[in-house]
């Protein structure tokens, strides 16, 4: 079991359920309290320095799990499906700049509510959709780089909400470096079983966000954690848990608690 924890990256000023503005302490407390890889959700591309995240990384001996892009949309109000070109533009040209630091960290890039909201608008309509993620994809695809569809309910999105849709729209886009993260969270709200869901997935999970319902540390909510890690287990996932938690009372706490109790449930079933 590989535990991971979100870290916003410095140029980042908004509160996400991460680390925020505590960018290089974050790593040293982490490493100290059983995680394994770190998150990393960018703003822009463009301020984030490699060479000061690769001392970090070497210092702590942790690995980059995943590239996230929550600061994007929720700082900079970018989608890849927007109705005004200049935001899908800017979208898009990050969304390219992700890719290639996934390429360098050999690590997946997240989509999840950024990819936008489905509309009768230009650049909004499903055709859209395809569009963006062939395009993604195909850029990724040249650096063996896996692009992940986070499905969402539909309070986020209206789009690709539940597993089985995600599913779906993977097997007809036929794109073999497609694949989809899986919130535990979302799932607790869109799927009848987790546990089903996510066997039914199989090898098209690539990650996991993994929280309790309403976003509290796993194992202390009303989602069934311990079967949730049994399946995961039995499909043979060998991927990250990370964690998409409320930071409360703080980062530094919900961390801590969330690798206690993760590893109680995984080692005690």
């Amino acid at each position: 079991m590989k535990l991971s924890y979100p870290v916003s990256a410095s140029d980042s000023q908004v509160k996400v359920q991460a680390f925020c503005g505590e960018y290089e302490a974050a790593f040293e407390w982490l490493a100290e309290h059983g995680y394994a890889g770190v998150e990393i959700l960018v703003r822009d591309p463009a301020a984030l320095s490699v060479e000061r995240l690769d001392g970090l990384l070497e210092r702590w001996g942790l690995s980059v799990s995943a590239i996230g892009t929550s600061p994007m949309q929720v700082q900079d109000h970018l989608f890849l499906l927007h109705p005004e070109e200049g935001n899908r533009r800017e979208a898009m040209a990050r969304c390219r700049e992700l890719v290639r630091l996934g390429e360098y960290y050999r690590a997946p890039v997240l989509i999840g509510k950024y990819r936008g909201q489905l509309a009768d608008l230009p650049g909004c309509r499903e055709a859209d959709l395809d569009r963006v993620f062939r395009e993604i994809c195909g850029f990724a695809s040249a650096g063996n780089i896996r692009v992940l569809i986070e499905p969402q309910n539909p309070d986020n999105i209206n789009n690709l909400n539940t597993i089985g849709q995600a599913l779906d729209f993977i097997r007809r886009l036929g794109l073999d470096n497609l694949g989809i993260q899986a919130d535990i969270y979302h799932m607790g709200i869109t799927e009848e079983s987790v546990a089903d869901s996510l066997k039914a997935a199989g090898d098209l999970v690539g990650f996991v966000h993994m929280a309790d319902s309403g976003r509290m540390v796993p194992g202390l909510g009303e989602l069934p954690i311990r079967r949730i890690l049994q399946a995961l287990e039995e499909m043979g996932y060998e991927g990250y848990l990370s964690m998409e938690i409320r930071q409360w009372p703080d980062s530094r706490r919900a961390s801590a608690l969330s690798a206690l109790t993760l590893k109680y449930l995984h080692d005690y079933q």
